[in-house]
Parts: C-alpha cells; structure tokens; sequence
C-alpha cells in the first residue's frame, strides 16, 4: 500500500474492524461442541457469549463511521458500495450451496429458491443487510442533515430504550413475544450505523474527568448488570438456559449497544491519528492489510471451519469447548486470511472477496 493510500485510511477503524472479525469467528466456533455450550447451564458460557455477540454490530457502525454523511451522488454511491459486496454475495451463495448439496448433503430445492429473501449460508445475513443499508444510505444521510446532531441523539435515546425490551420476556411479556413488539421495526441495526457515525463525528465524553464516571457506570450497567437480571431474575419463571442466551445475544440488546459502544471508544481513544511507518511499521504495514482482508476473512469462515479446521483438530473436539473455541478460532483466522491472500492474486478477485 502506497502512503497516500495508506494516509487517508483511519487506523481505529481498521483495528475495529480485524477485531469485529474476529469476535465473529469466535461465536462460530463453539458449534462445534453446540449442546455443552449453548444448552449446558455455565457462567462461562454466559461471560463468553456477552463478549463475543457484539460482533457485526461493530461492523455496522464503522460502516455509519466511513459512509455518513454520504457526500457523492446517490447512484454513484449505491453502484459503488453495492458492486463490493453483491458479486461476493452470489458467489459465496453458489458456494455454500455446493457444500451443503456436495459435502453436507442436506441440500433441498427450497434452500435454492430461498436464497432471494434468507442466506443459504447464516453468516451470510450480514451481507443482506449491509445491501439494504447500502441503498438507503443516501436518504439517511438527507435525513441525519436535516435533523442535526439533537436529532441523532433523539433517535439514539429512543433506540436503546427499545434495546431494553428483549430482556422483559420473563416479568412483563410471555418468552416468544419480545421479536414481535410495537418497536421491533424500529430497534433495528441502523441504530448501529448512527451510533458508529456520531461516534466518529462527535465522539463520547468518555474519558473527561466530568463525564467519565457517568458513562463508566453506564456501560457497566448494559453489560453487567442486564445480563445478570437476565439470569438471575427472569430465571424464576421458567425461562431456559438457550432463551436466556437468546436475549442476551439479541443483536439489539442493551449489553451488545453499552459494549459496542465501550470498545468502539476505547480503540478510538488509544489508536494513532494517523499511520506512521518510521514509529510503527508492523503497525503501519499490518492493521490496514488485515483490515482489507476481514469481508474475505468473514465470507470463508464457516466453509474453513467445517471443511478445514474441525476434521483436522479431532482432538481439540475433546477438550473443554472454551479451549476449542479459541484455538479454532486462531486457526480459522489465519487460513481464512491466507486463503484471502491467494484469492488476491487472481484477477477478479474482486468479485470473490470485495476488495
């Protein structure tokens, strides 16, 4: 990468991005060993899955951060944004579907003619959403302009008290209710998007020392305490361990807001400014190269993961699923990444890997 090039990225950006990736293929990972995991009471299990779900949650807000407000027109956008990722979305459709009718033989007709309004593969959902994202982004951004910055804050408040509403299906709402609320259209990822965009154009008070208590104790809040009265209380009435994980890993919870919204502060807080090679060149040569290869990285995973990875490590299937899920999760790392760098060496890797 060129230094031009390489000044006009945005180093936090990039170090959020590579750790987004990563908490993603650390929620895949315990798949593996899915009933001792997920259906097994264990605080571990719990701790684990509080700190991995905030994953694609992060990617939505550094897309808010680099894209709004949209300042090109809105056909030059949307024909930009979506021929990165909607090329890389058919191919690796016609490759999970090759793997689930070749190598997993669980393919059916109807998994084909689904693929127009539900991912054949699930990580794929990210992508289908970022597409809507994509071509609304242009209005949004109209909107964010004419609002001001009160208007953003408005919506944001609005849209954590909803975050609030997954964790009442115990005391207030029976268990199966809370997807279905009044304000489920409206508790939605493009709250992320905000966030990720006021973050970046305003910032947190985080660290003052006025505001830094209140926001600390806020964020502790969301992610501590919210998960515990999950457990603790909404445990009286009889709510199993799997709903219990389902509203915490609820992608519009209040914990997955207060700890995207911490790690998103802290990186943007201690990140450079800027890249500089002569001070940091391991920094300067690998954080913007890692970061451009994580949409690869993100696509290949689960195909590495089933087809690599877990019929290699045998053995790792026998130990305790914490210590599974992280060395996998290393490995599956670093081969999703050199696979992403072979696949760079064809000419229309672009359409395999977006970048």
């Amino acid at each position: 990468m060129n230094e031009a090039r390489l000044q006009r990225r945005i180093p936090y950006l990039d170090i959020l991005r590579v750790i987004a990736c990563l908490l993603v293929i650390l929620i895949h990972t315990p798949i593996r060993q899915f009933d001792s995991y997920y259906n097994t009471p264990s605080v571990a299990g719990a701790v684990y899955t509080v700190l991995v779900a905030v994953n694609c949650n992060l990617f939505f807000m550094i897309t808010g951060a680099l894209l709004l407000p949209v300042t090109m027109p809105a056909k030059r956008f949307v024909k930009r944004r979506l021929r990165v990722v909607l090329f890389p979305l058919v191919v690796w459709t016609i490759i999970y579907l090759l793997e689930h009718a070749l190598l997993l033989h669980n393919f059916t007709p109807r998994l084909l003619t689904s693929v127009l309004f539900h991912p054949v593969e699930g990580l794929l959902w990210y992508v289908y959403v970022l597409l809507v994202i994509y071509v609304t982004l242009p209005l949004v951004s109209k909107c964010i302009e004419a609002i001001g910055k009160r208007g953003v804050e408005t919506l944001l408040v609005l849209w954590v008290l909803s975050s609030f509403i997954p964790y009442q299906h115990g005391i207030f709402i029976e268990a199966s209710q809370y997807s279905h609320n009044m304000f489920g259209a409206f508790a939605n990822y493009y709250g992320y998007v905000l966030l990720g965009y006021y973050m970046h154009r305003y910032g947190l008070p985080v660290f003052t020392r006025e505001h830094g208590w209140k926001w600390m104790l806020l964020l502790a809040f969301g992610i501590v305490v919210m998960p515990m009265f999950e457990f603790l209380v909404q445990g009286n009435f009889g709510i199993t361990w799997q709903q219990h994980l389902d509203a915490i890993t609820c992608d519009i919870s209040v914990n997955n807001i207060a700890l995207a919204t911490l790690l998103f502060a802290l990186v943007q807080r201690f990140a450079s400014d800027r890249y500089d090679r002569k001070a940091h060149p391991v920094a300067a040569t690998w954080w913007p190269l890692l970061s451009k290869y994580t949409f690869g990285v993100y696509l290949s995973q689960m195909l590495i993961l089933r087809q690599v990875i877990w019929p290699l490590t045998p053995w790792l299937a026998r130990t305790h699923w914490l210590v599974d899920s992280l060395v996998s999760a290393v490995f599956a790392f670093v081969v999703c990444t050199i696979l992403v760098l072979v696949l760079r060496r064809l000419p229309f890797h672009k359409f395999i890997i977006g970048r």
